[in-house]
């Protein structure tokens, strides 16, 4: 009797546990705030299968399916759109071909593609996320813009909901610098690390990566050279580093008035400076 008894104790025990689940699932669904449903309807209202979820950080998310893809739509309680990504799984032949050109022409070419994300957010071009595994290695989350030109590369945190992309403010001094030097430019990404704010923009069909300090003064410039490298720059290679491959090439400016083309090299472990006229730096 004794263990019937228990049994029955350890039943009700997981049915509750079961209903207790249940009812944590659902308390995690709700209506969205109309203003926000007025913007997702307005945006997304072709959407099916729309679930809503509360992120700690305050953020009302959109789950939905469209087009065949899963999304997240993320806003504010007011309804002002923030950011959305949509998960391309592994099909790397959904993205751009400028994308599948750089992640094919990148180190990472042989790695195993483990997700694929878009990120989209206002006053932002689109941003293409690559999760990568090698076995042996750390896994590797790639960054790319619409040119292809890979701008980070960072070891796999686990941040699945990008919420490391949500969209920050720009110090005032550093929109007035873009705007000014780069007046047609669009914002691919905007950081802050290690005291230094660091700005991808594309600009006449260039992905240029800008340097500030914490005073918002300009420290340098960098400008890909995506897969047009300079025959100056082939020729210094080939002549002091023979059978090696260029992997990355940028054109470099800086506030000391250096200027040079920054070169990495395959199977190399450090990056080699090529002045203008040839001169190989380091």
């Amino acid at each position: 009797m004794k263990t019937i008894g228990w049994m029955k104790v350890a039943m009700m025990c997981l049915a509750s546990t079961f209903v207790f689940t249940a009812c944590d699932d659902d308390d995690n669904k709700f209506a969205a705030p109309a203003a926000v449903q007025e913007a997702f309807n307005q945006q997304y209202g072709e959407g099916t299968r729309v679930e809503w979820e509360r992120e700690r950080n305050g953020y009302l998310v959109a789950e939905f399916r469209k087009d065949g893809k899963d999304y997240d739509a993320w806003y504010t309680n007011e309804g002002q759109w923030v950011m959305t990504e949509i998960d391309h799984g592994k099909r790397l032949n959904n993205l751009p071909q400028a994308v599948q050109d750089g992640f094919n022409n990148s180190a990472y070419a042989s790695w195993t593609v483990d997700d694929i994300d878009e990120i989209q957010r206002p006053d932002y071009t689109e941003v293409y996320k690559i999760e990568v595994e090698m076995k042996g290695q750390q896994d590797m989350d790639l960054y790319f813009d619409v040119n292809g030109t890979l701008f980070r590369e960072v070891a796999d945190a686990g941040d699945d909901r990008n919420e490391g992309m949500l969209p920050s403010q720009m110090p005032s001094a550093i929109q007035s610098f873009i705007d000014e030097r780069y007046p047609n430019a669009r914002i691919v990404d905007f950081d802050q690390e290690h005291g230094y704010y660091e700005v991808d923009v594309i600009s006449d069909n260039q992905s240029i990566d800008i340097l500030f300090d914490s005073n918002y003064g300009w420290v340098s410039t960098s400008t890909d050279c995506g897969r047009n490298i300079p025959d100056v720059v082939r020729n210094a290679i080939n002549a002091n580093y023979s059978g090696k491959r260029i992997d990355d090439c940028d054109f470099v400016e800086t506030a000391k008035g250096e200027r040079y083309y920054l070169v990495d090299l395959d199977d190399y472990d450090r990056d080699v400076r090529v002045s203008e006229d040839g001169q190989v730096l380091n």
